[in-house]
């Protein structure tokens, strides 16, 4: 059995991955390697903004104008571009190959580099790769479509002023509150995926009614639920305007709170003040003992991913076991003495969205920069997003850099 594919987080497109491929997980973009392959594969999405002109990606590549051997074909629905050129990087030869891949408005671009004996060699080998890419013919909204449609929804649905459009998937529905809306981009784009005619406004409606909902929903006893409650980090002032305020423990003053969830197993169904009259004697302590005592159970067998500096020594922890927890694996108490045994006393750590958590050593400035620029990356691009900064891990506390 070959590798499982890639999927695109945003729906755009996927990768059936050759034989012998795998993603370079501590790479700052989307990179694979081969074993065979002197040297790594780049792809990054493109896609032009709503209202923008669809202009051909191909002719703006860095070095167009000096590529060679350029073609293009029509396949898969697909116009496939290819072009190349040799030059000079830090004063040693090297070859640069591009394929852009493109159907509308969303354009996949695969790059290798290396010295020209490799390149040329390793042409087929990238080649099959590329073969394997297929953009999505029915696009999903794209996170600005998705925004302004969920204004709409908003003052619709709850017969309330339309909210003003801060960012893409950020709402400000009045008085300073922030909705954010990744996780109903998400839940939408998981939907698409067992519907591909799924209607985003029906989407928002259900969500927002969820959200925003009069009632309480009724909780399974206490003695069953409890196993099943776990935290969920999230940036600080996270649905605050609820009706029904929500559970959380502020972790760092205006940056991250951590909220109390019920895992479903089908969705994290954040716990209220309210949920607490179901449950007789049970204070909002104990739900939030509870979830992390279930989280630090889920933790013990955890397989960790670390990288090493040039001397073999780990420098860097990756959490991205994508079981929901990794971001909110911060809110455990003993992360800080377990990770400082193995890469130092002074640790930095980012929490760019829920599925992912990296602790690094301060004293590596160089990686410390390369992380900082995933994070920042990743917050602004992956679904879930938390925060885009690096904090300081202390021993009791996260603190702002």
């Amino acid at each position: 059995m070959g590798p499982q594919p890639y999927v695109d987080p945003s729906r755009l497109f996927a990768i059936r991955l050759p034989e012998g491929f795998t993603r370079d997980l501590g790479a700052q973009s989307l990179v694979f390697v081969h074993p065979d392959l002197d040297g790594a594969v780049t792809i990054t999405c493109l896609r032009h903004r709503v209202g923008e002109g669809v202009q051909r990606i191909f002719d703006n590549l860095p070095g167009r104008e000096d590529m060679q051997h350029v073609s293009s074909r029509h396949e898969r629905g697909m116009e496939i571009s290819y072009g190349d050129y040799e030059g000079e990087l830090q004063n040693r030869p090297e070859a640069w190959r591009w394929w852009v891949l493109q159907r509308g408005p969303v354009g996949v671009v695969v790059s290798f580099n290396g010295s020209p004996e490799a390149a040329h060699g390793h042409k087929a080998l990238v080649d099959e790769l590329v073969e394997g890419v297929q953009i999505a013919e029915k696009l999903p909204l794209a996170q600005e479509e998705f925004t302004a449609l969920a204004a709409d929804v908003y003052a619709r649905s709850l017969q309330r002023d339309k909210p003003v459009v801060v960012r893409p998937l950020e709402l400000n529905t009045g008085k300073g509150s922030l909705l954010r809306l990744e996780n109903a981009y998400s839940a939408y784009l998981d939907a698409l995926d067992q519907d591909p005619a799924t209607d985003a406004a029906g989407q928002l409606a259900l969500w927002l009614e969820s959200l925003w909902g009069r009632d309480a929903e009724a909780l399974p006893p206490c003695e069953e639920a409890r196993g099943l409650i776990y935290p969920a980090l999230k940036p600080a002032g996270f649905a605050a305007d609820t009706r029904i305020p929500l559970l959380r423990r502020n972790l760092l003053e205006r940056e991250l709170d951590v909220l109390a969830a019920l895992d479903t197993g089908r969705t994290l169904r954040f716990l209220g003040a309210e949920d607490l009259k179901q449950w007789p004697g049970v204070s909002e302590d104990d739900v939030f003992f509870y979830a992390r005592e279930n989280l630090l159970a889920a933790s013990r067998e955890l397989s960790l991913q670390t990288l090493a500096g040039e001397d073999g020594t780990p420098r860097a922890v990756i959490f991205a076991a994508g079981d929901s927890f990794d971001a909110a694996r911060l809110f455990l108490p003993d992360l800080y003495q377990k990770l400082a045994e193995v890469l130092g006393n002074d640790l930095l750590v980012g929490v760019p969205n829920r599925d992912f958590m990296i602790v690094v050593a301060a004293g590596d400035a160089e990686l410390v920069e390369r992380v900082a620029a995933q994070v920042r990356t990743d917050a602004e691009t992956r679904p879930y997003a938390i925060s885009g900064k690096l904090y300081r891990l202390k021993a009791d506390s996260i603190e702002n850099l």
